[in-house]
């Protein structure tokens, strides 16, 4: 059964294999989504700002071409080399991360130090970190899995464990608790799908959640997003005011919308209407019915993910590209969550549509591994 798109031969094997098609034109509109709703959401900012309605969209066209240019090159490159250099991505991602806190290098904004400033751009080397970290989980299962099998692995989910706590005090000192957290759910979801013991899996998840509890209730703007989550209206021009907004700008959409570039809620009331918050002003200017369009396209990303990841040629591609998928999803149920006021918030992109070249071509990369994997794939193997 043939579950992928069009063909590409592959001569060292000597027969034809296919890439993901349906994948990579999904995410080709979401990117073409995201440069329109970009300039919807930042052409009066970038008035007041720089003078032109431009300056953040010719800056997110730039992101987009060098993102889709490097979405073809993992494309077209043997997935199994990443399995050979996962260490050096490993270590490159970890020196960028203390980078952040160099000063004069790192830059702070909205209270956090997350990025490292190249005067002509800035990096934000968590979501490199995230791809990085995914292609050691699965290198690392890949490797145990006789271990794994045998039943024999009481000790050796330890490794990845201490890794990805030392990673989270480097992202709490950001203060960074959103890719925290998506560190934590990824090591989780891939110990499950790697085979890992439920008994294990879920003695980590409860001690990770009274972790999580202590952080959150120990610090005050912690404990203030899940009080302004919980009760967003009795604080609402305070601590619940970026959510209020949020609610109102999806309350204003309405079925239909009000129409491309005439929202109100990005006019200085919704914060960051082109980043964090973008998907609140496709909910006020294109209507429920955008909303479930764009909701449909990362369904299909998540499907067709999920089917490249079953139809691997081995346990490597299978671990590989579960991880990019469920990256992508989670960073895109987390935004919508935020947004939606179903989940506290958290400063976390929404992938291929938020402005800023570090998500924007961390995600491309993720999909350009997810499609060499499906060129690859095993005729039969599918669900």
């Amino acid at each position: 059964m043939n579950l992928t798109g069009s063909k590409v031969i592959n001569y060292s094997r000597g027969f034809i294999k296919k890439y993901d098609t349906v994948l990579f034109v999904t995410v080709c509109l979401l990117i073409a989504s995201g440069l329109v709703m970009v300039y919807s959401t930042s052409a009066m900012a970038s008035i007041n700002l720089y003078g032109t309605s431009y300056h953040f969209l010719i800056r997110q066209i730039v992101y987009a071409v060098i993102s889709v240019a490097c979405m073809v090159f993992f494309m077209k490159n043997d997935y199994h080399i990443l399995k050979s250099y996962y260490k050096l991505f490993l270590f490159i991602s970890i020196f960028l991360l203390i980078l952040v806190f160099v000063p004069h290098i790192g830059l702070a904004a909205g209270g956090s130090k997350r990025w490292i400033n190249l005067k002509v751009l800035t990096i934000e080397p968590s979501e490199f970190l995230k791809i990085a970290y995914v292609i050691f989980l699965a290198a690392f299962l890949e490797r145990k899995k006789d271990m794994i099998s045998n039943n024999s692995h009481s000790l050796i989910f330890l490794s990845p464990l201490f890794l990805m706590g030392f990673l989270d005090i480097l992202l709490l000192k950001e203060p960074d608790f959103g890719t925290t957290a998506i560190l934590f759910f990824m090591t989780m979801i891939m110990f499950f799908v790697g085979g890992i013991s439920l008994v294990y899996i879920m003695s980590i998840i409860f001690l990770g959640s009274a972790a999580a509890y202590a952080l959150i209730f120990t610090v005050t703007y912690r404990r203030d997003r899940i009080l302004a989550f919980l009760h967003p209206f009795h604080d609402k021009s305070g601590i619940g005011f970026q959510i209020v907004q949020s609610i109102f700008a999806f309350a204003r959409g309405g079925l239909f919308g009000v129409g491309l570039g005439n929202g109100k809620e990005k006019l200085f009331f919704l914060p960051t209407p082109y980043s964090d918050f973008i998907f609140s002003t496709v909910g006020e200017e294109l209507g429920f019915l955008g909303v479930i369009f764009f909701i449909a396209l990362y369904l299909i990303l998540a499907y067709r993910g999920l089917k490249i990841a079953l139809s691997a040629p081995d346990l490597f591609g299978t671990y590989l590209a579960f991880g990019m998928t469920f990256l992508l999803v989670l960073s895109t149920l987390i935004n919508i969550g935020v947004v939606t006021d179903f989940l506290p918030t958290k400063g976390l992109a929404l992938p291929f549509m938020s402005y800023g070249g570090s998500s924007l071509l961390a995600s491309a990369i993720a999909v350009g591994i997810l499609l060499n994997v499906s060129s690859q794939s095993v005729k039969g193997k599918h669900f």
